[in-house]
């Protein structure tokens, strides 16, 4: 960088004999102790074979959330008086719920299922954070070894979701194998990313790692995802007002349709735990919606200059829908503007006054691609689909993938041209 070269590094000998030479023997023990008093090799021997525990730790993840959704499963079978199942269909529930919150297309009686509840799968990359920081060892290890420890809980992971597909075909259910490879890998590597992210300031190799990847991501790409970051919490936050609104507004409505339902106390706090669990979804439609494209579920489009009734199933959150659309509708289109607004302000933070235009542009067409890129993969995450029934699909039309990459680009951009003019003509 600059003008003059940089010093070459110290390699790792060196540092071991300068380390040697500086440190005393009790300062290496202690070094070599943990809080509690336990030496670090003694609660992980040296030599263990960490890519196959990591992959093990991987398995381990899998089955401890399936572990946590029987319980809910189990206690309202258990508690349910009417209920005619056996444990084992109880457990093939479970099990289809764990696939569904990692985006597994279910099949049950030529009825294929797809819905990912978003809370329930966050609760999945919860317990993979759990898993992975198990995975990791407390040893010194090369980059390369940790990456294979990552990539082997992936792996783990995957290989427990298609057994726990195949058990689920011994039932009433069946999972297509091929639909358990990218949400379960998604799930795990979220899991192992963050975990490895917050871990590296109590881990040298971690940090080392960290800096691998540093190092080899441009420069103008790190300065905007913090931006981008942002941008995606902004218009998830905004979203969420108007998905509260709008719950709000229609509150009755929601109601009569949970009372007509009548499912009694427990399957009415089964149904009401399930639309909580699906509200991420909606706030992620609300989002799509915002950008201009129509929300689609089953024969139902709401647009912003009409809209096609239909019949909708019986859930009562979708109660919440409006009858008509206005004029009123188009200002929705303020919040993904506004957001691509705040990217190209806050990406001009992220550089001097004295960058060029060409960076401060650059930074902040990176940061709205960020903010964009979140925005699809929870769009894709949060779609539902039943092949035969009143749904059909439920999500954000087509429209919203295209539109949305045009308002959060061109007003950022904007914002940090205007931006570069206003601080390169103060005096």
């Amino acid at each position: 960088m600059g003008g003059g070269s940089r010093p070459p590094r110290q390699s790792a000998a060196s540092r071991d004999s300068a380390s040697r030479g500086s440190t005393g023997p009790s300062q290496r023990d202690a070094a070599r102790t943990g809080a509690n008093g336990r030496s670090t090799n003694e609660s992980r021997p040296a030599g263990r074979p960490h890519v196959p525990l990591a992959f093990g730790y991987g398995i381990v993840a899998a089955l401890a959330s399936l572990v946590v959704l029987m319980v809910p499963v189990f206690a309202a079978w258990t508690l349910d008086a009417q209920s005619t199942s056996s444990w084992n269909d109880t457990l093939g529930v479970a099990i289809d719920l764990w696939a569904l919150a990692h985006r597994g297309h279910v099949v049950v009686d030529g009825i294929t299922v797809v819905f990912s509840p978003l809370l329930l799968t966050l609760g999945c990359v919860l317990a993979a954070c759990f898993g992975a920081r198990a995975a990791f060892p407390d040893e010194r290890l090369r980059a390369a070894d940790l990456r294979a420890i990552m990539l082997a809980y992936v792996g783990g992971y995957v290989v427990a979701a298609q057994v726990l597909g195949i058990v689920a075909g011994l039932g009433h259910s069946h999972i297509h194998w091929w639909s358990l490879i990218v949400g379960p890998a998604l799930v795990a590597a979220l899991g192992v990313a963050w975990t490895a992210w917050h871990e590296r300031k109590h881990s040298p190799e971690l940090a080392a790692l960290d800096e691998v990847v540093v190092e080899a991501t441009p420069l103008l790409l790190r300065r905007s995802l913090s931006a981008g970051l942002r941008g995606a919490g902004l218009f998830a936050a905004l979203s969420l007002l108007l998905l509260v609104v709008l719950i709000a507004w229609h509150a009755p409505r929601v109601w009569a349709v949970q009372q007509a339902l009548a499912p009694g106390v427990v399957g009415g706090c089964l149904l009401v735990l399930a639309q909580v669990m699906a509200l991420p979804n909606l706030l992620a439609h609300m989002a799509g919606w915002t950008t201009g494209a129509p929300f689609e579920a089953g024969d139902v489009s709401i647009g912003h200059s009409g809209m096609t009734p239909g019949t909708l199933p019986m859930v009562p959150v979708l109660g919440a829908l409006p009858d008509h659309v206005g004029p009123w509708a188009w200002a929705a289109l303020a919040v993904p503007i506004g957001v691509g607004v705040f990217i190209g302000w806050a990406s001009g933070r992220a550089l001097t006054r004295f960058a060029s235009l060409r960076a401060k542009l650059t930074v902040a067409a990176s940061a709205a691609a960020v903010t964009t890129v979140t925005m699809w993969l929870l769009w894709w995450f949060s779609t539902a689909s039943v092949s035969r029934g009143l749904l059909e699909y439920a999500g954000p039309s087509w429209q919203a993938w295209l539109v949305a990459p045009l308002l959060l680009v061109l007003p950022a951009l904007a914002t940090a041209a205007a931006r570069h003019w206003r601080s390169s003509h103060q005096k």
